[in-house]
């Protein structure tokens, strides 16, 4: 009967932990550091426009499904200075209406031309994810260095669209351009 105890015992603790592993499979680590990065972003560059600095701070996410889900979770009810932050989902267009970060996933960089041109006197800070993108109209822009999740800065598109980027986010960016 103790042996039949002990059986049961570790079937049901198999297959609790079994059950446990496909929500770790679930976190995309990815998607958690640039969440963080994004928020992070937002609390280092300001926004010179007044409209810009009244009601909900919009960041908006276009590609992205894992990294707009993280974001709902950790910050959608956190603020960036006195503005609530509200987290939207996009589409492929280029309907895109006032935010103050959005977010073009590597599946959608090769609208960013038209994305950063329809946006162009917007004070918008356009973050992509793959390689080029800076010179495509984005502010910010990750990258993969040493097998490590890291950022690129266009200063010049940032200027353009009236946002000043602080020392730290100029300090911490592994390219200048």
């Amino acid at each position: 009967m103790k042996y039949i105890s002990v059986v049961v015992f570790l079937l049901i603790s198999f297959v609790a932990t079994a059950q446990q592993v496909p929500e770790l499979k679930e976190t995309d680590t990815s998607a958690l550091i640039k969440a963080s990065y994004i928020y992070n972003f937002a609390k280092n560059v300001d926004w010179n426009d007044p409209k810009y600095k009244t009601g909900n701070f919009v960041i908006s996410i276009m590609g992205g499904s894992s990294l707009h889900k993280e974001l709902v979770t950790k910050y959608n009810t956190k603020q960036i200075g006195s503005q609530q932050i509200e987290i939207r989902k996009l589409s492929k267009t280029l309907n895109i209406s006032s935010c103050h970060v959005l977010y073009v996933g590597a599946e959608y960089c090769d609208i960013l031309p038209d994305i950063a041109e329809a946006l162009k006197n917007e004070p918008t800070l356009i973050v992509a994810d793959k390689e080029g993108a800076l010179d495509k109209g984005a502010a910010l822009n990750f990258v993969i260095e040493e097998q490590r999740l890291k950022f690129e800065l266009n200063m010049n598109s940032a200027t353009k669209r009236n946002l000043f980027v602080g020392s730290t986010l100029k300090s911490l960016a592994t390219k200048i351009q």
